[in-house]
């Protein structure tokens, strides 16, 4: 059976003033096995601030994408399905998640500081499928 999910990455930014290792340890929590790259910017006020992009690709990536999923509570995930048509775009699912609950080992859609998880698939048929198939 083939994959249906292309892709899942996960973008942040995060400031000077903030620990990049407990960030990128608790995104790696959710996307174990992630290639991780990083990206310097300047912000308004001569500030760095990085942008840390995870990546996941490659044969077996429903696996790990049903692992993201498992790691929300039940309210979370019925809250994330429940968005999911709205953060639907064609073949990509975004799903925003507050970095510092993340940081505490809790998950929190949406939230002011986020960590946004950009989760493509093959196709848009493929989306309504699996969304299907998890119910």
């Amino acid at each position: 059976m083939k994959d249906k999910v292309k892709a899942i990455e996960a973008d942040v930014f995060v400031h000077e003033t903030e620990d990049q290792g407990k960030i990128e340890e608790a995104i790696k929590n959710l996307l174990p096995d992630a290639t991780i790259t990083e990206e310097k910017l300047h912000g308004h006020y001569g500030t760095t601030i990085k942008k840390i992009k995870l990546i996941i690709n490659g044969h077996g990536i429903e696996g790990k994408l049903n692992y993201l999923l498992s790691k929300l509570g039940f309210f979370e995930k019925g809250e994330v399905f429940s968005k999911i048509m709205d953060g639907l775009e064609r073949n990509k699912i975004y799903i925003r998640l507050d970095k510092q609950e993340l940081i505490k080992n809790l998950i929190k859609i949406n939230g002011d500081n986020q960590i946004k998880i950009i989760i493509t698939f093959f196709s848009e048929k493929d989306v309504r499928d699996y969304l299907a198939e998890q119910g």
